[in-house]
């Protein structure tokens, strides 16, 4: 899950130096000032951004050959984002085998929705969890963290007015009822960090969590640094999640700002089985941003006559981008070309090479994918019949093989 426009502008960036006849110093310097434009739009502060395109031109500066300095400078961008995005502190994604974690967070970062799915992501971990909601600001937020627990995990809620007294009873009774994961939900009134943390405090005092998840609206930004480092005053072993990624170019700053108050992070993607929280790791995080093509060491080991669903993707965007020469008319459009596309940035390397997923996978690749899981169907349809064409292919070539080779020992 990377900020899809801070993608896609990379990705043109580097795409441009790829395909300049003459790339010369001046065609790099572009590309660099572009670059550097991506990182102030996602609200990279004005220093660090300056500081980038001083090591960019230090690259451009070389004796070396063009193409090799188009290949420093992505280098160098992979090198200084992953410094730049590591918060130098490991996170943890839960406590002990029996957890409390105490989710907070300001109005309108997603808290609830995110402490639901962390909720339903330890379901799949084989812990038994639930959800207390103990914010008694909200008149629906109930009814809000049920609807986002999707029925799965059971929601603990009290009329009583003190937080503290709500989690606390709602903690003893869910254990009672075997429950060893509780998460336990908090109000969302607040908009200003200090009076947040002065009643989350006094509410830990009481609920002793094992984990302290601080959610941060992703859209705020390079001003995330404020709110992460106060946050990591008060909760020295706590962790933080940024929402929005996708959503908001700004989110990308934000990340950089919360690693900069070397706040630990957590994030939420999609896997096989669903709905997954990770430990956030810079490099990891930075080569999903990076456009693939670029990146020399990944490699395509494929057998040569193999067709794989990274071929695919590789031919639909070339496709897309007029570069493919005519010939026999395409079995899908452009634009459902560009749907495929979208499926596949979302799928692993793994998946890429071996071409097969299940349908259980093909539903969460739906979901991750803001598509119908009938597109992702029509997708794999198409697949198959390319890799069918393909087959016949390599077959005709190989009975031609033969026959020039019995033609050649019988001259």
């Amino acid at each position: 899950m990377v900020p899809t426009e801070i993608k896609d502008r990379l990705a043109r960036s580097f795409e441009q130096m790829r395909i300049t006849r003459i790339l010369d110093d001046t065609t790099l310097k572009n590309c660099s000032n572009e670059i550097a434009r991506v990182l102030l739009d996602a609200d990279f502060p004005e220093s660090l951004v300056a500081e980038f395109e001083g090591q960019i031109q230090t690259v451009i500066d070389t004796n070396e050959a063009s193409e090799e300095k188009c290949n420093l400078i992505y280098k160098t961008i992979l090198e200084e984002l992953s410094t730049i995005l590591d918060p130098r502190k490991s996170a943890s994604i839960q406590g002990k085998n029996e957890s409390i974690v105490m989710f907070i967070g300001l109005q309108g970062s997603e808290k609830s929705y995110t402490c639901a799915r962390y909720a339903r992501y330890h379901m799949t971990m084989g812990f038994k969890p639930a959800l207390v909601c103990a914010d008694t600001f909200a008149i629906d937020a109930f009814d809000l963290l049920k609807k986002a627990s999707k029925d799965k995990v059971p929601v603990y809620r009290s009329r009583k007015r003190d937080p503290a007294k709500i989690a606390s009873g709602g903690i003893a009774k869910l254990r009672k009822h075997n429950r060893d994961f509780i998460v336990v939900d908090t109000t969302s009134r607040h908009t200003e960090c200090f009076a947040l943390l002065v009643e989350m405090r006094r509410l830990a005092n009481a609920v002793k969590p094992d984990l302290v998840i601080f959610v941060i609206d992703g859209s705020v930004g390079k001003d995330a640094f404020e709110q992460a480092r106060a946050f990591r005053e008060s909760f020295p072993a706590g962790v933080a999640i940024v929402t929005k990624i996708n959503t908001y170019p700004k989110s990308f700053g934000a990340l950089a700002a919360v690693a900069a108050a070397e706040c630990p992070m957590i994030y939420s993607t999609k896997g096989e089985k669903g709905e997954e929280f990770k430990v956030f790791e810079a490099e990891s995080f930075v080569r999903q941003l990076m456009p693939a093509n670029q990146d020399h060491e990944r490699e395509d080991n494929t057998p040569e006559f193999a067709y794989t669903l990274r071929k695919m993707h590789a031919y639909f965007s070339k496709a897309c981008q007029g570069k493919v020469l005519s010939g026999p008319r395409p079995l899908v459009d452009i634009p459902t070309m560009k749907l495929y596309i979208q499926i596949m940035d979302n799928m692993t390397s793994e998946e890429l090479e071996k071409s097969e997923i299940s349908k259980e996978r093909m539903v969460h690749l739906a979901e991750q994918s803001n598509v119908d899981v009938i597109q992702v169907v029509g997708m794999m349809t198409v697949y198959k019949r390319k890799a069918k064409a393909w087959l016949e292919i390599e077959e005709r070539m190989g009975k031609l093989n033969s026959i020039y080779n019995k033609w050649y020992l019988q001259k």
